[in-house]
């Protein structure tokens, strides 16, 4: 499993409302492996820091873990209250949704978008100073931003591919339908959406022969396709030059390294290091980090997401869940001035029955006439 998680939250539109918080990973098939779920009553410093504090008694705070968010300010706090070690990458569609609100920027997406999927650090400084030679403003926004959480070749640890909060988006819309129930019925939802994952990927990943999953696979076969004419220049045993691509790259096998970039980045070797690989006898899968591998993707789905067995009307509360007292959700008043009626007494109703009869009698819009309407008009004007 990459150490990387994806944290976000959606509102839940049952009659108490609310916000249900997610964090995601991605399996080596780059499948969604969901790690926790938690209902709240908003996205408040809170709420966040009562959830990754959960997070934590199961996903150990280290300088290898990696976050992706939007720019909620309660959620970034608590991340860097909670999980201080970690690293933290910002969501690169809200912050170009950003800058298209709050700047006249929209002809420079495609660059920002560009210089945060730059793998080498030469290419995003050559589009970062583009953009901030068009727009000193955007430039400063982004500067602002921290560049380390947005753009790639700049964050500080690895992120792999994962760029977005896609993934944790991709739950909420499985979801979509369960999120209109009341708490009890949207986690028993979201234990059997996991019980079927589970039950379909376990198969899957056993009926698997291969080394590596079926995603990078697919995606080493095209680099073997696109790398065919490449020519390699050994360097000494596990360095190579490899000619015939826009760049020439220097491959190190043994490191695990590129100067594209690309291989240093995703763990999946680029197509430099698989043809310079195959020259030597190296299989790609050989060169490909473990997460990737067909072996963790079965380990990922070894255990299974069980209902509860027992009925309802069998189940043994202990005493610490019995005895607690659940108080209902916090509600939070809409905007504007609330409404003072006095009440409505019997003689206030008659006479509002009695104005209401006065005032039932309706003319027709086309003729002016009573006792018809204009759909049903069929006087000669």
């Amino acid at each position: 499993m990459r150490k990387v998680l994806v944290v976000d939250g959606t509102f839940l539109k049952s009659k108490y409302k609310g916000v249900l918080l997610v964090a995601t990973a991605l399996n080596g098939n780059s499948n969604l492996y969901p790690i926790a779920f938690g209902v709240v009553d908003s996205e408040n410093d809170r709420s966040w820091d009562w959830f990754l504090r959960h997070l934590k008694l199961v996903v150990a705070d280290e300088r290898s873990l990696a976050f992706v968010s939007d720019r909620n300010g309660s959620l970034c706090k608590a991340i860097e209250n909670v999980y201080p070690l970690s690293q933290h990458g910002i969501c690169i569609h809200h912050l170009l949704n950003n800058v298209v609100t709050h700047y006249i920027g929209k002809g420079l997406v495609g660059l920002i978008a560009k210089a945060s999927k730059s793998y080498r650090v030469v290419d995003y400084e050559k589009l970062f100073h583009a953009v901030c030679n068009i727009s000193p403003a955007i430039g400063k926004y982004l500067t602002d931003a921290e560049v380390g959480k947005w753009a790639r070749c700049q964050f500080p640890g690895y992120r792999y591919d994962m760029r977005t909060t896609n993934p944790a988006e991709s739950i909420n819309s499985a979801l979509r339908r369960p999120r209109e129930y009341p708490v009890i019925p949207l986690l028993d939802s979201i234990r059997e959406m996991l019980t079927r994952w589970f039950f379909e990927r376990r198969n899957l990943s056993r009926k698997h022969t291969k080394p590596l999953t079926i995603a990078i696979g697919k995606k080493i076969d095209r680099r073997i396709r696109k790398g065919r004419t490449f020519l390699v220049q050994p360097v000494n045993e596990h360095r190579f030059l490899v000619l015939g691509d826009t760049i020439d790259c220097l491959v190190d096998l043994d490191r695990r390294t590129c100067s594209c970039g690309k291989y240093d980045l995703l763990k999946i070797p680029c197509r430099h290091a698989i043809k310079a690989g195959l020259t030597v006898g190296r299989t790609p899968s050989s060169l490909t980090d473990d997460v990737y591998t067909t072996a963790t993707w079965r380990t990922a789905y070894q255990e299974t997401i069980n209902p509860i067995g027992v009925p309802e009307d069998s189940w043994v509360v202990p005493d610490v869940v019995g005895n607690t007292n659940v108080l209902p959700p916090e509600s939070r008043r809409g905007a504007g001035r609330r409404r003072k009626r006095r009440y409505v007494t019997v003689e206030d109703k008659l006479r509002s029955s009695q104005g209401s009869q006065q005032k039932r009698r309706r003319k027709c819009s086309r003729c002016g006439e009573e006792n018809h309407n204009r759909a049903t008009c069929d006087r000669a004007i």
